[in-house]
C-alpha cells in the first residue's frame, strides 16, 4: 500500500500530481491546500491507467482532499485540523488513516499547536477503541518539527525516534497509559539523511533558525511496524526532469513543501489482523 501526501500550497500542479501517481503507483493520494476540483483532477489521474482513482465520501468540507484506489474508505471523524478514515485494504485488513494539516506558527504558538495535537491524539485513542485495533497511520503537514512539544509529548502524538521503544507499545505517565507512535521522519533530518534536509524551508531573522524544517511527517503505531522498512519512506525532490529544489530550498514554481511517500507491505500483516 502506497500513500503520498503533498501540501501543494494552492498551486494547480495537475501534471506533477499525475506524474507522482503514475511513477510511484500510488494507492492513496492526500492533498493539503488543494485548489483543484475533483472534476479537474480525476480525469487526469485516471487517464491511460487501469487502476482507477475515486474521491471517497466525506462528512463535511475539509482542508484535506483524498484520492484513492480503495473502495472501502469510510469517514469516521472530521474537524478543522485533522480527519480520520477507516480503510479496508483489499487483503481484508482494516486501518485507520489520519490526515492532518495543523495550524502554522504564523497563527498559533507552540503551546496552541500542542493543544491541538492533544485533541487529535485523544480522538485517535477513541477511534482505536471503537474500531478494536491500533493499525493507525498519521500523515500530513503537522507544522511542527519531530522534536517539538506536540509531537513528542505523552499528551500529544507521543511519537518517538526509536523503533525499539515504540515496540513497547506504551508507557505509564503520571498514572496514565500513553500509547506510542513511531516517527521515522527523525531519520530524514539534515544533510546525511536520504533526500533533502527537510520538507520545508523558511529563513527567519530570529536568533534561532534551523532553516530547513521537517513539517510533513508520517507516524505509525507499533502494530504497523512489521509492514514498514526505512527505505520505503521517501521525501520526493524530483518530478520527471524537474527538480523541486532550487538554490537550496523548494522551488517557487512548485509548492513550498516537498511531497512525502510511504509504502507498507500489507502482506506482512496477514494472519495478525
Amino acid at each position: 500500500m502506497k500513500l503520498l501526501f503533498w501540501n501543494i500550497n494552492r498551486k494547480a500542479l495537475v501534471d506533477e500530481i499525475k506524474w507522482l501517481c503514475d511513477c510511484y503507483d500510488v494507492d492513496i493520494f492526500v492533498l493539503a491546500e488543494n485548489v483543484l476540483s475533483d472534476i479537474q483532477l480525476l480525469p487526469i489521474l485516471n487517464k491511460k491507467t487501469h487502476r482507477i482513482f475515486i474521491v471517497p465520501p466525506s462528512r463535511q468540507s475539509s482542508k484535506i482532499s483524498f484520492f484513492t484506489r480503495f473502495h472501502k474508505f469510510e469517514p469516521v471523524y472530521d474537524d478543522s485540523w485533522g480527519v480520520i478514515r477507516k480503510i479496508t485494504h483489499p487483503f481484508g485488513i482494516e486501518l485507520l488513516l489520519v490526515a492532518v494539516h495543523l495550524p502554522s506558527k504564523l497563527r498559533m504558538d507552540e503551546r496552541e499547536q500542542a493543544a491541538i495535537a492533544t485533541r487529535i491524539a485523544n480522538e485517535i485513542d477513541k477511534q482505536e477503541l471503537k474500531q478494536g485495533h491500533t493499525r493507525t497511520l498519521v500523515i500530513g503537514d503537522f507544522n511542527m518539527n519531530p522534536f517539538e512539544t506536540g509531537m513528542v509529548s505523552a499528551e500529544g502524538f507521543h511519537a518517538v525516534m526509536d523503533k525499539q521503544i515504540a515496540l513497547k507499545q506504551s508507557r505509564t505517565v503520571q498514572g496514565m497509559d500513553r500509547k506510542y507512535f513511531y516517527n521515522p521522519m527523525w531519520s530524514r533530518l539534515g544533510d546525511d539523511s536520504i533526500g533533502s534536509p527537510g520538507t520545508y524551508f523558511h529563513k527567519s531573522p530570529t536568533m534561532i533558525d534551523p532553516f530547513w524544517h521537517t513539517l510533513d511527517q508520517v507516524l505509525l503505531r507499533p502494530s504497523l511496524l512489521a509492514s514498514f522498512k526505512s527505505d520505503a519512506l521517501v521525501v520526493i525532490d524530483q518530478i520527471a526532469d524537474k527538480s523541486l529544489v532550487e538554490r537550496g530550498k523548494p522551488a517557487s514554481q512548485f509548492s513550498d513543501h516537498l511531497p512525502l511517500m510511504i509504502k507498507l507491505d500489507m502482506s506482512l500483516l496477514l494472519g495478525g489482523h
